[in-house]
């Protein structure tokens, strides 16, 4: 996976004043599933659309699968798969009619693969749109987005409003789909658990900065936690190169560290001499939480 599919390069979008997105340096591996991680208003959304050409950056580049958004969005179009967090459809047609409408645009529309797609996401072609739930109707949107066999799908919190069974099914057979043909898929998601369930690279953004961005499981095993347990109160100060957080709850203190490595447990033992010191494995909301504050809302 030498290949980028997504490039950003010192990417800016300013609203007024605001800067939403902030010098971003964003690569995303051809054949990957990167999910993208941020708290509400951190800039996901704004990048999606720069990269699909629904918004003019303020300055920096943009390349995706090769081509530039603002010269090529008609080849980006045909190229790329999109799904928006509130899509919007002609609600008037009926989910059979929506279908051959879509794929009258697309020479690599699927037939077999809409139909398919159709029992998957247990949708009925007769039903019109505009009697759709917000969850059925977001399963025609992913429908249409993936028909016509895409070579980069891009999900703006797609699977929202989606129950957990169906979310679930969703993201893991839908990617797995997607995936065995080589295709790549670039998602963003409130779900945390979500994104580690089926993502194999990772990256969250901050405030319009990208803090990182790696594959999952090099990010899982570069930030620890290290447990001590004391026999009396812990110090009242802990400090370590790469420290994220510290928490201290009456005996044993919990501190969370970038860029582990096993001498860093070394280190800790000998400064500070507790009774017990251990490594916990982190998931990814632990994650997200250590580098960025807390949860995210979006």
């Amino acid at each position: 996976m030498n290949d980028m599919v997504i490039k950003t390069t010192s990417l800016v979008k300013r609203f007024g004043k605001k800067v939403a997105v902030d010098n971003l340096n964003l690569e995303v591996p051809e054949g990957s599933v990167f999910g993208f991680l941020g708290r509400n208003g951190a800039g996901k959304t704004t990048t999606i659309k720069m990269l699909i050409g629904l918004l003019e950056s303020s300055s920096g580049g943009v390349s995706v699968l090769g081509l530039d958004p603002k010269r090529d969005d008609v080849q980006i179009k045909r190229r790329v798969g999109y799904v928006a967090e509130n899509q919007k459809m002609y609600d008037w047609m009926t989910i059979g009619e929506i279908m051959r409408f879509t794929g009258s645009f697309y020479q690599t529309w699927d037939n077999n693969l809409a139909d398919e797609l159709c029992k998957r996401l247990e949708l009925s072609k007769k039903d019109k749109l505009k009697n759709l739930s917000r969850g059925m109707y977001g399963k025609v949107a992913l429908l249409l987005a993936m028909a016509h066999n895409p070579e980069l799908l891009i999900l703006d919190d797609a699977t929202s409003g989606l129950d957990v069974v169906v979310r679930r099914d969703f993201m893991e057979g839908i990617i797995d789909l997607i995936h065995k043909g080589g295709k790549t898929v670039f998602f963003s998601s409130h779900m945390i658990d979500e994104v580690e369930g089926v993502a194999d690279w990772v990256g969250i953004i901050e405030q319009g900065k990208l803090i990182v961005a790696e594959r999952m499981d090099d990010l899982k095993s570069s930030i620890r936690q290290i447990r001590m347990i004391f026999e009396n109160n812990p110090p009242q100060e802990i400090k370590i190169n790469g420290m994220l957080q510290v928490k201290i709850d009456g005996h044993e203190a919990l501190v969370t560290v970038k860029d582990f490595k096993e001498d860093i447990l070394k280190a800790m033992n000998e400064k500070y001499s507790p009774k017990t010191i251990d490594i916990i494995n982190l998931s990814l909301e632990d994650i997200f939480v250590a580098l960025v504050g807390k949860k995210s809302n979006e």
